[in-house]
């Protein structure tokens, strides 16, 4: 293998753990006997919350991580819940100086880590303005964000200045979620469910009701990334196309099949499993996937988890190449040779 690139890695900054820890309400980060936890599920109200450890917010954990599983690269954002907890003028700051941190990693790391920025919880033409700084930013490639943006659905018309500009930048915007759909449902079992099975899930809709509202068609230049493998889509992508054909109303604002719309996204190879790689890659083809780890969450070992893409695709070296690093590159313009 010529290289291994992460494109699926999150940390927070000491900055951001500070505000969490200044917090009563979830999000926050709660201490106990010296022990700080995470505090942002309802669930782990009950339980007390998951231990902070070093790998969440330390760059030298991260970069043994790396060094662990092999990988040379990573492209790491904000984890969830981002600037949710905070709002307006003050998200906006938080926005700048987050985005300036991360901005700082690849000198830090000898170019080893690139760093992508995040939006603020503020007005839509406020975050469409960060998102123009962000591309102007040297040490950043991206944005990541939740599944809506200044607490809006992907589908509502006031985001149409943060589309405009992603789609004038050719900035990428990876789609991650955070709050998971069901929850009423998907209690009593601690974060199992809302992780495995509303956090994809939430992801699915609100791409979904990006590509029904015809958004993709309208700004051609957005690339979008979408995280756990797409979510629920490569396998219910044909359950939208039969929907749609059905629906007069929807063949107005989306005039492709939404399948068609849909194998324009990327997806990274964070499901796991083989069957959910052939199935993802059936979708998007062998140019728009990526590898990535989920890193620091979850505890499959980092090799582990490329071992899993390795098995997939031994029988085609090409795809291997692509989703282990080449698509990376391409999708994010990393300075990598």
């Amino acid at each position: 293998m010529s290289l291994v690139i992460d494109s699926h890695s999150h940390l927070y900054p000491p900055s951001y753990m500070e505000m969490l820890r200044s917090r009563t309400a979830i999000p926050r980060i709660d201490e106990k006997d010296g022990v700080c936890f995470f505090v942002i599920f309802p669930e782990e109200e009950k339980n007390g919350g998951r231990p902070v450890e070093a790998p969440m917010w330390s760059i030298d954990e991260k970069l043994a991580a790396m060094d662990r599983g092999g990988f040379d690269h990573s492209v790491v954002s904000l984890g969830n819940p981002w600037l949710d907890p905070v709002t307006g003028p003050e998200s906006i700051e938080w926005a700048r100086r987050i985005n300036a941190e991360f901005a700082a990693l690849e000198s830090k790391t000898m170019g080893r880590v690139f760093g992508l920025g995040v939006l603020p919880n503020a007005r839509p033409d406020e975050a469409a303005t960060i998102a123009g700084e962000i591309a102007k930013t040297d040490g950043l490639y991206g944005i990541i964000t939740g599944c809506r943006i200044c607490g809006l659905a992907f589908d509502d018309p006031a985001l149409e200045p943060v589309w405009n500009e992603l789609s004038e930048t050719g900035l990428p915007i990876f789609v991650h979620p955070h709050y998971a759909v069901a929850i009423d449902q998907l209690g009593g079992f601690g974060t199992i469910l809302p992780l495995g099975i509303g956090f994809p899930v939430e992801t699915s809709i609100a791409v979904s009701r990006f590509i029904l509202s015809g958004g993709l068609q309208r700004y051609p230049g957005i690339k979008m990334l979408v995280a756990h493998a797409g979510g629920v889509l490569p396998y219910l992508a044909a359950r939208l196309d039969v929907s749609w054909r059905g629906d007069d109303e929807a063949q107005k604002r989306l005039t492709e099949l939404p399948s068609e719309a849909l194998a324009r996204l990327w997806l990274d190879s964070v499901v796991y499993h083989r069957r959910g790689l052939y199935a993802a890659a059936d979708l998007v083809g062998k140019d728009r996937m990526l590898f990535g780890t989920d890193h620091p969450f979850f505890k499959d070992r980092p090799a582990d988890i490329f071992a899993t893409i390795a098995d997939a695709f031994s029988h085609d070296r090409a795809m291997l190449e692509a989703v282990a690093y080449e698509n990376a590159v391409s999708l994010f313009n990393l300075p990598v040779r």
